[in-house]
């Protein structure tokens, strides 16, 4: 990428990581007549939560375990379900883990933050 850019005559791509996710800030060539001097796109940012997010804060209004979660949405695989539904959910806010300090405990357990009651609360109006 950064090689391409600059056979490109653009500036090389920036690279960080914001809140858990990866962003890649690409530029643009400027248009003649445009007041902008860059343009900015990022990339990897999720801009809605999928089916079995939602389903799975939903169920979420009093602490349940991740099979609990795994038997709503119809999921088998642990690990992909942690890193596709869970995870995303736990980074943007909207549900907290039991205890935070032991991730892989057999005894963690889940639940919804005010910052999700709020988000399903405006899904719903």
């Amino acid at each position: 990428m950064i090689e391409l850019c600059a056979k490109s005559g653009l500036r090389p791509p920036e690279f960080r990581q914001d809140a858990g996710s990866f962003i890649q800030t690409l530029w643009r060539p400027v248009q003649s007549g445009s007041t902008e001097e860059n343009v900015t796109a990022q990339v990897g940012i999720k801009l809605a939560l999928s089916q079995h997010q939602v389903e799975v804060l939903s169920n979420c209004m009093e602490d349940s375990e991740l099979s609990k979660f795994m038997i709503i949405v119809g999921r088998s695989d642990r690990t992909k379900f942690r890193h596709q539904v869970l995870n995303p959910l736990i980074m943007a806010g909207l549900i907290e883990m039991s205890i935070p300090d032991k991730p892989r405990s057999s005894l963690q357990k889940y639940r919804i933050t005010e910052k999700g009651r709020t988000w399903l609360t405006e899904r719903k109006q």
